[in-house]
């Protein structure tokens, strides 16, 4: 039996001007993640990661502190990358006319990084909610479909492919994590949408997998935080 460890990146920089890259806080997430890694002696015979800026640098900061060579071994794939979430808000916020929260201006008119938790989280639903429905699909360069199917794709060309590797890191974001456990578990995609929400900085999936059959070994694991005893580190955004 296999192990394929789905690791959603470290914390970016939200609000900044170049999202992408990690925060301070994001570097040490990582590094974190790696020496938790290497204290448990987790092996790790192939790795894989998204194209985007924040999935190699999760991926780099982690490794470093397991065993650099990997870095050199670590293999790209586009499928990997995250959904546009600039697109799926701006395109509700296009088409929502009202307010959500009753000020008469409301979250549909206020910059994303201004909002408070509560309101980011409300807009995030809504918009996800039109994405997810298909019902416009469109109005997105990607459906939540067409996501949905290369995620799913990526997941089963590692698993599939992994001609005889054991544990294979896979570095990329939440949402192709929620899309992943979707397919495991055929969840609703208002429960994909909210697990999605949940997922930590560096929380580690664990999917368990032999020749034609997978299954969700654990979710969503904080533990190199709590081996840290560092709960401050522990962030959603």
């Amino acid at each position: 039996m296999g192990h394929i460890f789905l690791v959603r990146h470290a914390q970016a920089s939200f609000g900044s001007d170049d999202y992408d890259r990690l925060s301070e806080l994001g570097v040490r997430q990582a590094q974190l993640l790696g020496q938790w890694m290497a204290s448990c002696e987790i092996p790790v015979d192939h790795v894989m990661a998204g194209a985007m800026r924040r999935h190699r640098e999760t991926a780099e900061h982690c490794l470093n502190q397991v065993d650099a060579r990997h870095i050199a071994e670590l293999q790209a794939d586009a499928r990997l990358n995250e959904f546009d979430h600039a697109e799926v808000i701006d395109v509700y916020r296009q088409s929502a006319r009202g307010s959500l929260d009753g000020d008469g201006e409301g979250v549909s008119g206020a910059h994303v990084s201004s909002l408070s938790s509560a309101q980011l989280q409300q807009l995030y639903a809504r918009a996800m909610e039109r994405w997810m429905s298909g019902a416009h699909a469109g109005d997105y360069r990607e459906s939540w479909s067409a996501f949905s199917g290369r995620c799913l794709d990526a997941f089963e060309a590692i698993a599939s492919g992994s001609h005889g590797a054991k544990s294979i890191m896979v570095f990329t974001s939440g949402g192709v994590i929620a899309a992943i456990c979707q397919g495991l578990l055929d969840l609703t995609d208002k429960v994909a949408c909210e697990l999605n929400w949940s997922l930590a900085n560096t929380g580690v999936t664990r999917v368990l997998f032999t020749q034609g059959r997978r299954g969700l070994g654990c979710l969503n694991s904080t533990a190199h935080f709590d081996q840290a005893r560092a709960p401050q580190m522990l962030t959603y955004r």
